[in-house]
């Protein structure tokens, strides 16, 4: 007896042991060229680290405006992170990496109760190997933290619903507790949570039908911790209902939903039959370059098979209640990619992770089993084949991400290696940049983008910054020295390079779709005449030309105009998501009768960065239509706030626009 006690004691250590080492083989995985890959940040991840940062400099907010709103939990975990470890990419992208692990931890222990120790080591280990998990696990994504509360509220679940002996009163309730608390966490991640508890009833219904006793024994807890975690998410839901601008990534939706509720579900079996053909198919997976290799499926064809044999068991023992609550999982943790299809799958799917890594390890057993049954000497071999199945699953991963989509230009820009670069190239500067300002020139210059990056990765020069697209305007602090950084994917309008003397030129990899960048000294000249208008004290128009001194029908025709900040304040109100104006510029070219005959808003050195003092150039592009006779066109222009479309009033004469020079329209030859 005490030998056989040892020989089981020895069993457990040497299965622990593996289960250590393939924890230690995820952890290396995950963070394998930890600073280079990603190559650089999206902007949810940036946006993720404001407010973070945000949170440590004291504000402390229930519900995140940036990332089109976004709940709460991730952020708080990474400023605690970051708290520890110093502000930084390093810190925000290591909540995700612990994270992943630990949701394997539970993984291995829900499925080690649900189907056996062979089943729970594979689950592990795909787990651990595999490119969804390792890809999603290096993102700084409040997705990032769903598979380990999601599993966490499905074990106590199970245990609430599934014991393995009677359960006490005490544990039902500590249970309940338990259960109630992680649902109420996942719905604090992530958007995806307000679905997949449907799983929680759903299963109750299912006991209620096929498995009374089981379901009397446990209907009150678990109802119990259904109601609680009800009650722990009541304040974010009102919150919500009190500010459903806050909503906006629900719009995903609306197509497939608004066409079922006409009675047409053809866009929703559309777009379930891309969500479901994204996990085994070749080239049908998600598309979105961010977070997977374009349409690379979830599995690799061996896994796909093994996928595929074990949904067909799970559906073969659906009155089983262990297989009937992991078909459940599956189904309610990919609703949302069932009604929008594959795209952005890998993210929306996540909840559902552990469940998805169950199947083909469930697979794997029970074809092994079987197989086992009808050939025993085959027996021996399946560890190796096993082994070898993980290796090729291993080995499909370092590739892929490593270098297939690791090293791809078009990843390095979806990252923004450039502003990355950009940003490395203004820390080495001894002192910075000097004295001066600078000016950062971006595709995405709007306050939640590419200058969240800029925070994130040089706090101390993002301080400051003006910000611009130079393929239309230019943004200069007055009485400075001033200095612009221009990536070659914004190369500065023709007429700015009187303005622009280049400094330094600085390349990056040769095939980059945005290889290189180049420093400029910056002085736009004297416009010091006294302005055209003065708009509400906020902004004044200094000087308006047409570029070209006559244009012909059919041709384009280019406004420069230039203003001065007086009082950023005067621009407009204070908007969303980080309660800054937003101001647009605006040039109209009007008919004898009064009527639009061209038209350009736009402000390409937006208001969210402007100081009092700093000057604007923009470029406003009129197309002429080929009727268009020949003549002098009244051109008006002025500024307006873009949540409002309220038009600044102008001190001068009321009025709500400054008329500039004309348009002059000529034969070509003229």
């Amino acid at each position: 007896m005490a030998g056989m006690q040892r020989a089981g004691e020895q069993v457990a250590d040497r299965r622990l042991l593996l289960v250590i080492f393939i924890l230690l083989a995820a952890f290396a995985f995950r963070t394998h060229q930890s600073n280079s890959l990603p190559p650089g940040l999206t902007h949810d991840e940036a946006n993720h680290g404001r407010e973070a940062m945000g949170i440590l400099d004291g504000e402390l907010l229930f519900y995140f405006p940036l990332n089109y709103g976004s709940e709460p939990l991730y952020s708080y975990t990474a400023a605690g992170s970051m708290a520890l470890l110093g502000e930084g990419v390093f810190a925000l992208r290591l909540v995700t990496v612990f994270a992943s692990i630990l949701a394997m931890a539970a993984a291995y222990g829900w499925a080690k109760r649900a189907f056996g120790w062979k089943t729970a080591v594979l689950t592990l280990s795909i787990t651990a190997l595999s490119f969804w998990a390792v890809a999603s696990s290096r993102e700084a994504l409040r997705a990032g933290l769903m598979p380990l509360f999601v599993t966490i509220a499905v074990t106590f679940f199970h245990r609430l619903t599934l014991p393995l002996h009677p359960l006490t009163k005490s544990q039902k309730h500590k249970f309940a507790v338990a259960f109630a608390v992680a649902v109420a966490v996942t719905v604090h991640i992530y958007l995806s949570s307000r679905v997949a508890w449907l799983l929680y009833p759903v299963f109750l219904l299912y006991l209620a039908l096929f498995h009374r006793d089981r379901f009397r024994a446990a209907w009150k807890s678990a109802v119990i911790g259904l109601l609680l975690a009800g009650v722990l998410v009541t304040p974010l839901f009102a919150y919500l209902h009190f500010h459903p601008e806050a909503l906006t990534r629900l719009d995903m939706l609306d197509g497939t939903i608004k066409a079922l509720k006409a009675g047409n579900v053809l866009p929703l079996l559309i777009n379930s039959s891309s969500a479901l053909r994204a996990f085994v198919q070749p080239n049908a997976g998600d598309q979105f370059l961010a977070y997977n290799i374009p349409g690379r499926p979830v599995f690799i064809p061996l896994t796909a098979f093994f996928f595929l044999i074990g949904a067909a068991t799970a559906l073969w023992n659906w009155k089983k209640p262990a297989y009937a609550l992991l078909l459940l999982w599956f189904g309610a943790g990919i609703i949302p990619s069932l009604v929008t299809g594959a795209t952005a799958n890998t993210t929306r799917n996540i909840a559902a992770m552990t469940a998805v890594y169950t199947l083909p390890a469930l697979g794997f057993v029970h074809s092994s089993n079987w197989l086992g049954k009808k050939i025993p000497a085959a027996k021996k071999g399946i560890p190796i084949a096993a082994l070898l199945w993980l290796l090729l699953i291993g080995g499909a991963t370092g590739r892929d991400y490593f270098v297939k989509w690791g090293q791809s230009p078009a990843v390095r820009d979806a990252y923004q290696q450039n502003l990355a670069a950009m940003m490395a190239y203004l820390d080495e500067q001894e002192n910075g940049m000097g004295e001066g300002t600078i000016s950062i020139s971006s595709i995405y210059p709007n306050v939640a983008h590419d200058p969240s990056i800029a925070q994130l990765l040089s706090p101390s020069q993002a301080e400051g910054m003006r910000w611009m697209d130079a393929r239309r305007a230019l943004i200069v602090a007055d009485g400075a020295q001033n200095q612009a950084v221009i990536p070659a994917s914004t190369p500065p309008h023709p007429i700015f390079e009187q303005w622009l003397t280049a400094v330094e030129y600085y390349s990056l990899r040769p095939d980059d779709l945005n290889p290189s960048f180049t420093v400029y000294a910056m002085a736009i000249g004297n416009f010091e005449e006294p302005p055209i208008a003065n708009f509400n004290d906020g902004a004044a128009l200094l000087h308006a030309e047409w570029v070209q001194p006559t244009t012909s029908a059919g041709g384009t025709a280019s406004l420069l105009t230039v203003w001065r900040v007086l009082n950023p304040d005067r621009i407009g109100a204070a908007s969303t998501p980080l309660h800054t104006t937003d101001a647009v510029l605006f040039t109209q070219v009007l008919t004898p009768q009064g009527a639009v005959l061209g038209q350009d808003d736009r402000l390409d050195a937006p208001s969210w960065a402007w100081q009092t003092g700093d000057v604007i150039v923009q470029i406003h592009e009129i197309k002429v239509g080929e009727e268009t006779a020949v003549g002098d066109y009244q051109t008006i222009v002025g500024l307006y706030d873009r949540l409002s479309q309220e038009r600044l009033n102008t001190i001068e004469s009321g009025e709500r626009f400054a008329s500039v020079a004309p348009l002059k329209i000529r034969w070509p030859l003229e």
